[in-house]
């Protein structure tokens, strides 16, 4: 209305004052132009009226548009608040039920801690009980071994008297006739006299054909005791060799089936080992542990834990004559234990960066550990002290050694040889990508190499060549520490892929003769075959650890 109103002030700015007054009524002698004039100025003012009445009624119409917003608003406003309200109330309803479920949660967890401590006692005595059971079995094992020996010695008693006799025998007929014919040869005089020394003559013949018929008549029992006594020898000594090889170079069984699968550690498993005599199987992993393992019906039963580790465990190594490990660690060291009382023995500190390989020397005195330092230092053990350090212009990934020589595999793609006495590089092979691993057969006749390129050579040490190469479809190197093995009769070759399948290459053909999938869900860290070539184990990425065999 005011805009309105003040568009028709606008029009007719005598009505702003008040003081607008009508026009007065013309003369009869207005002119014809002033009457004109007029006309125009009220249709002007009619047609305003016009507008401002339509302005007017559309007004009208948006106030009651907007009067209905209004009250459709306010509704909505109504209905939003008795909703909120609604919506409160529940809350309220959730908020006491919530509190209602915390406190039955909270009687469901003092169940659970319950349940848990009673599990864990439970647990305990059953580890307790697994281990007394593997205790009787070793004394049993030890008793039937002990029992196998007086057997045996029973059995060897009457041999062993027979041997004695016989030397004793040997003794007797090389020595008697030999000191006669000697003692009467010098009784003998030059020139006997033709007289006085006709008897004496007589008596040196006679006792002289005596020692000659003695000796031919016993040189027929001499020869065949030296036969009898020449065979039971090489006899014992096949027997001795046997036995032995029945332990340490025994035929290697494919492997086929997965008879144990079990989480061995706390952390990432990087390194596994069996000891010489193949019962002790020990495990290292990022957890700061070693884990020794009884192998024992085709399962494997924890010992002991081998602790003192600043860091993970990089590798491990028993000595020859399986009383001794070591193992390599992240903490820049290696350490000794000695397994008898399963105590620490030595740690090895020297390196600046973590130690990737420890070994043993054959001569059980010293050891060899390599670094991503680029060093190799070699350790008097009874000292202990490094003697001898090697420097190498690369990480060390891997080593493998024995008195006279040290090989080294590095990041550099080279494979390094070292003199060990003189610590001189006596020779280098490249291959064509960073080595993972290293490994040597048992008569130290080939060496075994894994790649970062996927690849595994075989190397004639004879000649420092490589001989061979191997692949498989599908097989991935999964890190940079992934261990590829011979196995103990060095037939075959094993190494865990990427994607956890175990590959088995035979080393005559170079071909795969198995592709093993287990429990692994993780790449293949490592894999170590057991000496009597019964069992193969590999551990991996997620903790697990398979024990396979050929049944």
């Amino acid at each position: 209305m005011e805009r309105v109103q003040r568009r028709f002030t606008t029009m007719l700015p005598g009505l702003e004052n008040g003081s607008y007054e009508a026009s007065p009524p013309l003369e009869p002698e207005t002119g014809e132009s002033e009457q004109q004039r007029y006309r125009e100025e009220i249709s002007k003012l009619k047609m305003m009226n016009g507008e401002l009445a339509q302005e007017l009624y559309e007004l009208s119409k948006e106030h009651r548009r907007k009067e209905m917003e209004l009250e459709a608003t306010q509704s909505r406003l109504t209905e939003l608040l008795e909703r909120l309200g609604k919506m409160e109330e529940a809350r309220q309803e959730l908020a006491t039920r919530v509190a209602v479920l915390e406190e039955a949660n909270w009687t469901v967890k003092e169940e659970y801690d319950t349940l848990h401590i009673l599990y864990r006692e439970q647990w305990q005595q059953l580890r307790t009980h697994e281990l007394e059971v593997s205790k009787r079995i070793h004394d049993l094992l030890h008793l039937k071994a002990q029992e196998a020996q007086e057997l045996n010695y029973k059995i060897e008693k009457p041999r062993r008297v027979e041997w004695r006799n016989q030397e004793k025998d040997l003794a007797t007929v090389s020595s008697v006739p030999i000191s006669n014919r000697t003692e009467t040869m010098a009784r003998r005089p030059a020139n006997p006299p033709d007289g006085a020394g006709q008897e004496e003559g007589r008596s040196f013949k006679s006792s002289w054909i005596r020692s000659s018929s003695f000796s031919l008549v016993d040189q027929s029992r001499l020869k065949q005791s030296f036969r009898n006594f020449f065979r039971m020898r090489s006899s014992a000594s096949c027997s001795e060799i046997n036995v032995s090889s029945s332990v340490f170079c025994s035929m290697s069984r494919l492997p086929a089936t997965v008879r144990h699968c079990m989480t061995v550690h706390d952390g990432e498993v990087n390194a596994v080992k069996f000891s010489p005599n193949s019962k002790i199987l020990a495990t290292g992993g990022s957890d700061r542990k070693v884990k020794l393992w009884d192998v024992v019906g085709g399962s494997l039963l924890n010992l002991k834990t081998l602790e003192g580790s600043n860091d993970g465990v990089t590798s491990i190594e028993f000595d020859p004559s399986g009383f001794q490990l070591l193992a390599g660690s992240y903490d820049n060291s290696a350490r000794l234990w000695n397994l008898k009382d399963c105590e620490l023995k030595h740690t090895l500190s020297g390196h600046s960066a973590k130690v990737t390989a420890a070994k043993f020397k054959f001569s059980l005195r010293e050891a060899v550990t390599g670094s991503y330092d680029g060093m190799l230092k070699i350790w008097d053990l009874n000292k202990p002290a490094c003697v001898k350090s090697l420097c190498s212009p690369s990480r060390c990934s891997d080593v493998v050694c024995s008195d006279c020589f040290i090989i080294s595999g590095h990041f550099d793609r080279k494979i390094r040889l070292w003199d060990s006495r003189s610590g001189v590089q006596t020779d280098m092979i490249a291959l064509q990508e960073k080595v993972t691993s290293l490994d040597i057969n048992q008569d130290r006749t080939q060496l075994l190499s894994c790649s970062r390129d996927d690849q595994l050579s075989v190397l004639d040490m004879r000649m420092n060549k490589i001989r061979q190469e191997l692949r498989a479809e599908g097989f991935k190197c999964g890190a940079d520490w992934t261990k590829a093995i011979f196995s103990p009769d060095g037939n075959y070759i094993a190494a865990g892929s990427a994607d956890g399948v175990l590959h088995v290459w035979d080393v005559l053909t170079g071909d795969v003769v198995a592709l093993l999938r287990g429990e692994h869900r993780s790449s293949i860290n490592a894999v170590s075959w057991s000496l009597s070539g019964d069992y193969l184990v590999t551990v991996d990425r997620t903790k697990v650890a398979n024990l396979w065999s050929d049944y």
